[in-house]
């Protein structure tokens, strides 16, 4: 994992807890990302999900192909911003590259709720049900 001042290993592992991180996971892009999102806000980020190995991916209902199987992807939550303005803030500034950005509500709970964040090389937009 790339060097960082906010973010460790620890927190990208699968939450299986039987497998190992793969090397080079999380990618540096993702990091960097995650990393400037945390300066805008100057607030902890939680990682609720990292890197899935394809056995608890196929477990929480992952896609397939999803991207924390190969550990480009983090479903994240800021410390006290609402999951509508970080989701906004993430389409805003990063919009026009090539990452996969979602949503998942949690319409009783502004604060509750996940984005989701990818590298993935191509453009990709959804909300979660």
């Amino acid at each position: 994992m790339k060097e960082n001042k906010y973010f460790k290993e620890s927190e990208f592992k699968c939450k299986c807890g039987k497998c190992k991180l793969p090397p080079n996971v999380p990618s540096d892009e993702l990091v960097d990302v995650l990393c400037e999102i945390r300066e805008h806000y100057d607030a902890p980020i939680t990682i609720n999900s990292g890197y899935r190995c394809k056995k608890h991916n196929a477990e929480v209902g992952g896609a397939a192909k999803s991207q924390h199987t190969i550990g480009s992807a983090a479903d994240i939550v800021v410390k006290g911003v609402k999951t509508e303005e970080v989701h906004q803030y993430v389409l805003e500034k990063y919009g026009d590259k090539p990452f996969g950005i979602a949503i998942k509500h949690n319409f009783e709970n502004p604060f509750g709720g996940f984005v989701h964040i990818d590298t993935r090389g191509k453009k990709a937009r959804w909300t979660y049900p």
